[in-house]
């Protein structure tokens, strides 16, 4: 199977411009997922179709020697944009080297055009399978399916530049000119698009999803503290309150103000007040259980919902908590310590008459309140 070969790049230069373009206008720098480097590699990509158009036309060290280090630079930004995705530092000189490679190996290969298939193959490949294990190596974190589209692509990618090496090899895709037709390079060519198109909808719908997620975290969970936020508590306050009426078991809930905490921001600023709530956060993390469901309610107010226990335990854990926080050792953001207390008020399930989640949040306000009144750093039920 022969196909028209210069048909064949103008198809491919196309395809890679759309889409260079596409990620172009929505890049931004600021986001650090990539894009930004996908849309200029892609643009490499195109330029090096273009050169190797022109082969015949030019000099063949713009055509041979700059196409295929725009290809090269076309792969090295694909592993920059990955990496940038996974929010690691590139080794920047492993990633970049292949340029070098190429730029010193074809100039001296140029005469010899069975060399440099042959040199190009194994190049190309490496840089693929770099891309690859990239990829691979943070799989389990990346959410979605457009990981496993870009792998694809570079599967295809490295498979048909083995074919090329092979068929080199055995001298059977051997012509005067790459834009001569035979079956192998047909067979590259056709799997370099079909890998551009895999390749370039994996990176996207990668971006998407990691967009969608971060979007469902922060619908759910607190900015400041990554706790749930006041949203999600009472849905799962909901949720636990309908099981444990359902199934009469036992449930209290805890209401927790940070004390004078205005004092905090007006006297250290309000850095300093966001980072005494994350350590208040990581406080009640590690102090709760498994089951129990911890967020941020408000300001400094922050709620625990606490299944299958009853008043006396809840108070039991309240008091805990509370001696906890006062001896944490907590600083402002300049280093200075901070002497931090809380008041907590609870409430139970079994000390209203079938409750809703209202009754449950303004009994342990209401609790929470005397423990402030009583001279605060106390807790009420």
């Amino acid at each position: 199977m022969n196909a028209h070969i210069p048909t064949l790049f103008l198809l491919l230069t196309a395809i890679s411009a759309t889409f260079a373009v596409s990620m172009g206008l929505v890049a931004r720098a600021q986001a650090r997922d990539g894009m930004a480097y996908w849309a200029w590699s892609l643009a490499f990509n195109t330029a090096g179709y273009s050169l190797y158009m022109l082969r015949g036309q030019v000099s063949d060290v713009l055509s041979i020697v700059l196409a295929n280090m725009a290809f090269a630079c076309h792969l090295a930004l694909i592993a920059e944009g990955v990496f940038q995705f996974q929010h690691r530092k590139p080794p920047r000189a492993l990633i970049w080297l292949p340029v070098l490679i190429v730029a010193l190996v074809y100039s001296w290969l140029l005469p010899w055009q069975t060399a440099r298939f042959i040199a190009g193959s194994v190049i190309f490949t490496a840089q693929s399978a770099g891309i690859v294990m990239i990829l691979l190596q943070r799989h389990k974190d990346t959410v979605g399916v457009g990981q496993y589209f870009v792998l694809t692509g570079y599967f295809i990618l490295i498979a048909a530049l083995a074919a090329q090496a092979v068929g080199t090899l055995l001298q059977t895709d051997v012509a005067a000119s790459i834009l001569f037709p035979s079956p192998v390079t047909t067979l590259t060519f056709m799997a370099a698009g079909i890998s551009t198109l895999l390749v370039c909808l994996g990176l996207i719908v990668m971006t998407k999803e990691r967009a969608d997620e971060r979007n469902r975290t922060l619908a759910m969970r607190d900015e400041v503290t990554g706790l749930m936020n006041r949203r999600m508590l009472l849905a799962s306050l909901a949720q636990q309150l309908s099981a444990a009426k359902r199934h009469g078991q036992p449930l209290s809930v805890q209401l927790l103000d940070i004390d004078f905490f205005k004092r905090v921001n007006d006297t250290y600023g309000h850095l300093s007040g966001d980072k005494v709530l994350k350590a208040i956060a990581g406080v009640l993390e590690q102090r709760g259980r498994e089951q129990d469901c911890v967020g941020r309610f408000g300001g400094e107010e922050f709620l625990i919902i606490l299944p299958n226990t009853e008043a006396e335990g809840a108070l039991t854990m309240a008091e805990a908590l509370r001696s906890a926080v006062e001896g944490h050792s907590f600083e402002a953001v300049s280093g200075e310590p901070i002497a931090i207390t809380v008041s907590i008020g609870l409430c139970a399930l079994s000390q209203l008459p079938d409750p809703h989640c209202d009754d449950l949040i303004g009994a342990a306000d209401k609790a929470l309140y005397r423990a402030k009144a009583s001279g605060r750093n106390r807790v009420e039920a």
